[in-house]
């Protein structure tokens, strides 16, 4: 680190309307907040209005909208110049106080003239894709898609009373693919590709002006079943899946519409990821720097067992009105030892359609095949569907889910 001769700062680079507003825009404070996936972005402004300008002339119309850019100089030394573009913001609310006088805007990444997150709808899709359905929405909202994840086949599925963006993101929940609203962009990845990746840089606990952890037991399932009954058919798909090495004893039950054995382990998998996620997190604050960005990898370290490579959910660029510049990020712990099977748009798992038994104390293969086929010999069957859990025939456990197939 060099010394300091010059003066260090951080401050915005406006445009209103595509027209450079930065003198206009002096800002005494600015929050920006910069989500990984789930919410939009948001921007809020406080400005010096001493003259006026902003309650008469100048004061917002609906369909403007500003691009911001945080700046910093001179940050770590003389001469360290950074800067982060923070995307396109329709302006949704503005707020005029006094004695001083100050207005306050606040901006959203979501096309506000568009009925993207306002209007709720009734549709139907069938024989299509993920991206094909969120080609569509976006096409509707007039933004970008840009999709950088295996796509994913949909034999039917039901948009009910929903706006087209709270659609999406349920539509990208229930395939582990994470969606952030950027710059006019809709942008898809898939989570667990990113959460592999390597840490972009380390915050060690001497640099932390405060630290919140947290870790939620219950949200820690080593499992998962999904089944579903077809009102139709009245054929029963049923998928299970254990993490590898764990004894299952954990398992979130899932009772969910899936018409194929593929959806069904996505689905499952993408529930047990959302809780295993949000199990493990720690909020962070730290000295401001451009270079925090969410969707990135950072490796904790000086907190001991806490220690570990975290996700970045979410950043709050803050500036208060002292001009003190500080970032807040809420991080989960990195998870990436759930694997999902080939991925695309063809599958050739076959369908369970049997019926499932809980383990409970005091069960082995043989009285539970005897009960199901009235002959325990048949035990070889049970222990056959189930390979993916039992290793020894001999070793089940209280709450494991075994699938039981026809004779």
């Amino acid at each position: 680190m060099g010394e300091f001769a010059l003066p260090r700062k951080s401050y915005l680079n406006l445009t209103y309307n595509g027209v450079d507003a930065t003198d206009e825009f002096y800002s005494e404070a600015f929050e920006y907040m910069d989500f990984a996936s789930g919410e939009a972005d948001t921007i809020s402004l406080t400005v010096n209005n001493q003259t006026g300008k902003w309650t008469n002339g100048f004061m917002p119309q609906d369909g403007d909208y500003i691009n911001a850019q945080i700046c910093t100089e001179n940050w770590n030394y003389d001469g360290d110049n950074r800067s982060v573009a923070c995307g396109q913001f329709d302006i949704d609310s503005f707020k005029a106080t006094g004695f001083p006088s100050v207005v306050n805007l606040s901006g959203i990444s979501i096309p506000i003239q568009s009925d993207f997150n306002v209007t709720a709808k009734n549709k139907n899709y069938s024989s299509t894709t993920v991206k094909s359905i969120l080609a569509e929405i976006c096409a509707d909202a007039g933004i970008e898609l840009v999709y950088e994840a295996s796509d994913y086949s949909i034999e039917e599925t039901e948009q009910s009373g929903s706006t087209d963006m709270a659609f999406a993101f349920d539509l990208c929940s229930d395939h582990n693919l994470a969606m952030k609203i950027y710059n006019n962009k809709l942008v898809i990845y898939d989570q667990t590709d990113y959460e592999k990746k390597d840490a972009a840089y380390t915050i060690d606990f001497s640099a932390m002006q405060k630290y919140s952890y947290s870790r939620i037991k219950t949200k820690l399932y080593d499992s998962v079943q999904i089944q579903y009954t077809n009102p139709d058919s009245d054929d029963t798909l049923t998928y299970y899946y254990c993490i590898p090495g764990a004894d299952g004893r954990r398992t979130l039950f899932i009772n969910e519409q899936v018409e194929t054995y593929k959806e069904a382990e996505i689905k499952a998998k993408s529930r047990l990821l959302e809780n295993i996620r949000g199990a493990i997190s720690l909020s962070v604050t730290v000295k401001g720097d451009t270079k925090y960005i969410a969707a990135q990898n950072v490796n904790i370290t000086g907190l001991g067992k806490l220690d570990g490579t975290y996700f970045i959910d979410s950043v709050t660029h803050q500036k208060n009105a002292k001009g003190v510049y500080t970032c807040r990020l809420e991080l989960h712990l990195c998870v990436t030892h759930i694997t999902f099977s080939e991925t695309g748009t063809e599958s050739t798992q076959e369908v369970f359609t049997g019926t499932t038994y809980t383990v409970k104390a005091g069960d082995c293969l043989w009285s539970i095949a005897r009960e199901f086929y009235g002959n325990g010999a048949k035990y070889t069957l049970i222990f056959s569907a189930n390979q993916d859990i039992i290793k020894d025939p001999s070793l089940i456990y209280p709450g494991q889910v075994l699938k039981i197939p026809a004779e």
